[in-house]
């Protein structure tokens, strides 16, 4: 090889290393372990932002049926009826109340300053919670079953001296003319602190019957029936501090999701997805080894046999045509002949044949199947002369 083609053969050599650099990364980056690292990474992002859909809308609906409702109110219709005090039922309440929850209960009343309502005095106010099971006598104020708990507590309006209202009134008076201000007075009433409903429909109650007792027919604007829950523990904090609660309670909920979801595809990859390949090398190793050993020998036999049994064509005088031995597939196909066709050979041999064969057989010729004077043309014009005979004597030399 001369210097120019060397020195082209090390530049090519030089180019195509310098692809294989330059190209590496970028093979790196889509061989088949990173693209199965985008997939997972590209599934595991999806799943990520899926499970934090799922734990958003699982901490509301939580906060929604845990939380109840901080506070509430229901008007109160008074009934006057003639000989009898007035009375108001309030339904409803029930859809908001929460077994377990502490609740204060109050009365809102607002109240003209009229002089019969200021020399009423104190008056009583009934609070009775009513249950399902509460009938029409319960409605009324018998001593009917079907009241889960009553309350009465007592009331008056803020006294005010003389002096002290006309000021009052002299004050506010331009409110007072343009109808901005009543001249009336809000009394709220607590009825029940931090009271308790036991857990079961039977014990929360459906509705709430109101009853303002006076010796007097008081006069009332409005009246309305007050709830407050008295949060503590668990639902204060979420109640209080809602965005706080709201980070720690989903973020939680989301790594246990994830979490499972993590142990989960361990099992499946592990034990399902790449179980067979994992057990089949432990299973076919051993055979594998062997095999190999085996075609290993089996290999070097047939190099060893191919070498051997290749067909060759070595050349002669110039008046001869080339002597060439065939492949040993011929001879294979006459050795699966039975042993009992040798005699018939021998038999059927002349004296021709004899002499031909000891002719070859002599110690200062050669034979057909030594390698040392192959090609001359002695053997190649007895070859020439009776190839079948030939064939007949490798047999029987066979």
């Amino acid at each position: 090889m001369s210097d120019s083609e060397w020195e082209d053969g090390g530049d090519q050599r030089l180019i195509i290393r310098a692809k294989d650099t330059a190209f590496m990364p970028f093979r790196a980056a889509i061989s088949k372990p990173a693209r199965r690292t985008y997939i997972g990474t590209a599934l595991f992002i999806l799943t990520g932002f899926l499970l934090a859909g799922i734990a958003i809308t699982a901490y509301i609906s939580f906060y929604i049926s845990y939380i109840p409702t901080r506070g509430f109110s229901r008007p109160i219709h008074l009934q006057f009826i003639p000989d009898h005090n007035p009375y108001g039922i309030v339904s409803g309440i029930s859809e908001k109340l929460v077994s377990g929850q502490p609740y204060d209960i109050s009365v809102s009343l607002t109240l003209p300053r009229t002089p019969l309502n200021q020399q009423t005095g104190n008056f009583m106010l009934l609070l009775q919670m009513l249950g399902p099971m509460a009938g029409l006598g319960s409605l009324m104020g018998s001593d009917i079953p079907g009241v889960v708990v009553e309350e009465r507590r007592s009331a008056i309006l803020t006294y005010r001296s003389p002096l002290t209202e006309y000021a009052h009134k002299l004050l506010h008076l331009p409110w007072l003319v343009l109808g901005w201000q009543w001249e009336a007075e809000t009394l709220k009433v607590t009825m029940m602190e931090r009271v308790e409903f036991a857990r079961g429909w039977r014990n929360v109650p459906q509705s709430a019957r109101v009853e303002i007792q006076s010796l007097e027919r008081m006069q009332i604007y409005n009246a309305k029936l007050l709830f407050t829950a008295k949060l503590q523990g668990l639902r204060y904090f979420m109640y209080k501090y809602r965005i706080i609660s709201f980070i720690v309670f989903t973020s939680t909920f989301w790594a246990v999701e994830m979490s499972f979801t993590l142990v989960v595809w361990f099992v499946l990859s592990t034990f399902i997805i790449s179980g067979p390949e994992t057990t089949e090398p432990k299973h076919e190793g051993p055979t594998d080894d062997t095999t190999k050993i085996k075609k290993e020998g089996e290999d070097a036999d047939d190099r060893i046999d191919a070498i051997s049994d290749t067909s060759r064509t070595f050349p002669t005088s110039s008046r001869q045509p080339p002597l060439r031995y065939s492949s040993p597939n011929v001879k294979e196909e006459e050795e699966d002949k039975g042993p009992l066709d040798i005699p018939q050979v021998t038999v059927d041999a002349d004296d021709e044949d004899e002499d031909a064969d000891f002719v070859l057989d002599k110690p200062g010729r050669p034979t057909v199947n030594s390698d040392s004077g192959i090609g001359t043309s002695m053997e190649s014009t007895a070859g020439r002369r009776d190839p079948i005979r030939k064939r007949r004597s490798r047999g029987f030399d066979i």
